[in-house]
């Protein structure tokens, strides 16, 4: 997950944006009452499974065991949880010497409990080793600390973990570095070679396990520097024999971004003949550069989910898709990227009260209509 939107496009909706989206909107608010194929509370999970896909969200351990609404909400639509986290580096290894997975091991045995499939996310991220990792990471023995790493943790929930990102956001143009690698320590050791040897640990780890490569912002106009980077990045670890099964989609959209559904068809299109598996793994919808009215907000977000993933379903190679959370009231956008005007982001299915808003439908609807697996 991003902790900042650095590549979304940045531009306020216009007049004719906002006639354009709000119509598509207002169809996309209405599918439960005029193109739904199943009544209007069937649970999303279960129309994901119609059609072989698999729906699902993040969840965070606090709301999670202490919220029964939200609780009730995760047990109502997703078939898959993936914890928000609870599994990265710096809370699962607070010293070197100490490893906590109390919380990431509750979900385990929630996911188990209620016959949930589980994600993990993240074995290697830049952002999130502990403080005590600093002088290592940058030294000779960094390489061995990162490989180590994602050993251990991927070993601790093997059989329990259906698959796991175990590289994410590794591609990072902008930093101008070999490969388009992001300016890291150990990725710029080790290059690609070190990304296919992570790969290869978390496959030592857990050979049951699928095993996905994970990144943002590659669905709109001006992203085709991101796209074609990580094509070349996927196709030179396969070319390394790296056993990487699928590519995670972030997919933080924009409500009123510029989205080109063919610029978008070809891109899936060429990651499938790779060979790869697709899966959306952090969806939401920022509704940060629209203005506040909550209707005309509900209507622009539901209309953009519903464009973008009538494309991404059509992709034979897509197997599923995660929001990043179910509900409004606990999205990382209200930190991460928060409004002008301090307004709750209405960015997610549910509200701030666990009720069902016109995106819940928009996901429904596309779920509905998508070609069967």
């Amino acid at each position: 997950m991003r902790n900042n939107i650095g590549q979304w496009p940045t531009k306020h909706i216009d007049r004719r944006t906002f006639l354009l989206a709000a119509g598509a909107g207002i169809a996309a608010a209405s599918v439960q009452v005029s193109r739904a194929d199943e009544p209007s509370e069937t649970p999303l999970r279960q129309r994901a499974e119609k059609k072989g896909l698999v729906f699902g969200t993040e969840v965070n351990a606090g709301p999670l065991f202490s919220l029964k609404q939200y609780q009730d909400a995760v047990l109502r639509d997703a078939a898959m949880i993936v914890p928000e986290n609870e599994m990265k580096w710096r809370p699962t290894q607070p010293t070197a010497r100490q490893s906590n997975y109390f919380n990431a091991d509750r979900i385990a045995k929630f996911a188990k409990d209620n016959m949930l499939l589980l994600r993990g996310h993240t074995a290697v991220w830049h952002q999130n080793p502990p403080a005590w990792t600093k002088d290592i990471i940058g030294s000779d023995d960094g390489q061995t600390l990162v490989l180590d790493h994602a050993r251990e943790l991927i070993s601790h929930f093997r059989g329990r973990v259906m698959e796991w990102d175990v590289v994410n956001e590794a591609i990072a143009p902008e930093d101008g570095m070999p490969d388009n690698l992001r300016n890291w320590a150990p990725y710029n050791k080790g290059g690609i070679d070190f990304i296919a040897d992570c790969f290869h640990a978390a496959r030592e780890a857990d050979p049951n396990a699928n095993l996905y490569y994970n990144d943002y912002s590659v669905y709109y106009q001006n992203q085709g520097h991101r796209r074609d980077a990580i094509l070349s990045f996927l196709e030179k670890l396969r070319s390394k024999g790296a056993p990487i099964d699928g590519f995670g989609i972030q997919s933080h959209l924009i409500a009123n971004a510029e989205f080109d559904e063919n610029v978008y068809r070809r891109f899936l299109s060429e990651v499938a003949d790779l060979g790869l598996k697709i899966r959306a793994t952090e969806l939401d919808v920022s509704d940060v550069r629209l203005e506040p009215d909550i209707k005309l907000r509900d209507t622009i977000v539901a209309a953009h989910t519903k464009q973008y993933l009538d494309v991404f379903f059509n992709e034979p190679a897509v197997v599923g898709l995660l929001t990043w959370g179910m509900t409004d009231r606990f999205s990382w956008l209200h930190e991460g990227w928060p409004r002008k005007d301090r307004l709750q982001q209405r960015c997610l299915p549910l509200d701030d009260k666990f009720a069902k808003k016109p995106m819940w439908y928009a996901i429904a609807d596309a779920l509905d209509h998508a070609p069967s697996r």
